[in-house]
């Protein structure tokens, strides 16, 4: 885009058609003079010659044109946009315990089909802040709130189930989710909860750590998965190698549900396979949204100095065609 310091000072516009107005009365009220005796040249440049006659108030005309371009102050301005975004502040707590290895989620284990959904989900939602909390028998902060995508999606590859934990502290998980949160100035904030089992260690126990959530106003998503009944789990066989052999792997859906009304969203989700999983999360992403507006604005360079370099290498051809050729119109 491109506009004038000052406008107005086109209007020395004007000045072109006068010139050539005044140019050619002066021409047709004077006669051919010949300062010196080049016969052919004079051939070359009569007064006959169209093209001859008007060079010097076609440059001339030209040289004002960059003149009074140069003097208005064209500016080119290069657009940007001022995003200002209102986003949401969001912790995925994802339970590592030993038994998301089932592999009820087949060609993944539990662990793996929910990393592959969580990172679905972060990639679709650019204008927000993330953190990450495993947890198992303890609740580890793997990453802070950030709006370092990057970031957030290796720390998601990283994670590991903790095959040596001894239980599953869903309360501390949830609690170090709500302490990520706790000084947080987004207009939402939210705990997005991933687990398979029961709450069976820890110092704190889930519905006191959905009462720290409520007290706070962070909302708190709840995801029970599994398919229930028995499901394969691997088991290492010192002679056969790893074997899968079902297993019975309790879900407390119960307690998932009084956190989610606890903290006004409702009921917990199950998902039982891969694909319902990934549906739960797109529904939290249509309940979660962010606002942001955008506004356009431009920044402006000076672009003066080529309509000056311009006017000086017209006036310089004017000035060498009259030093080397005759004039049709002699002064």
């Amino acid at each position: 885009m491109i506009r004038f310091e000052n406008p107005w000072l086109l209007l020395g516009l004007l000045l072109i058609p006068l010139y050539l107005w005044w140019e050619t009365r002066r021409t047709q009220n004077r006669k051919l003079s010949l300062p010196h005796s080049r016969v052919q040249q004079l051939v070359k440049l009569s007064a006959g010659s169209l093209p001859y006659r008007y060079l010097y108030p076609g440059l001339r005309s030209a040289t004002i044109l960059c003149l009074v371009i140069a003097i208005a102050q064209p500016r080119w301005g290069v657009q940007t946009r001022d995003v200002n975004t209102k986003g949401v502040d969001i912790v995925l707590a994802i339970d590592i315990s030993g038994s998301m290895l089932a592999m009820d989620f087949a060609p993944e284990n539990r662990l793996g089909a929910a990393v592959k959904v969580a990172m679905d989900f972060v990639s679709r939602r650019p204008n927000d802040r993330f953190a990450l909390v495993a947890f198992s028998e303890y609740a580890l902060t793997q990453i802070p709130i950030t709006f370092d995508q990057n970031a957030m999606m290796n720390s998601l590859k990283q994670l590991r189930v903790n095959e040596k934990a001894s239980g599953t502290a869903i309360g501390l998980g949830l609690a170090k989710a709500v302490a990520r949160l706790k000084d947080s100035k987004a207009k939402s904030r939210v705990v997005i909860l991933i687990t398979d089992g029961v709450n069976n260690t820890g110092e704190i126990d889930p519905l006191s750590a959905a009462q720290m959530a409520k007290e706070l106003g962070i909302k708190v998503y709840p995801i029970g998965v599994g398919s229930g009944g028995m499901v394969p789990f691997p088991f290492y066989d010192p002679i056969f190698g790893t074997r899968y052999i079902n297993t019975l792997i309790e879900l407390d859906m119960l307690t998932l549900n009084k956190i989610a009304a606890a903290t006004g969203t409702g009921r917990a989700a199950l998902a039982t396979d891969a694909n319902s999983l990934s549906n739960i999360m797109l529904q939290i992403d249509k309940q979660e949204k962010t606002t942001f507006t955008a506004q356009f604005s431009y920044r402006f360079s000076e672009r003066f100095m080529p309509f000056l370099w311009l006017a000086f290498l017209l006036l310089l051809i004017e000035l060498v065609l009259k030093t080397y050729l005759i004039p049709i119109l002699p002064e």
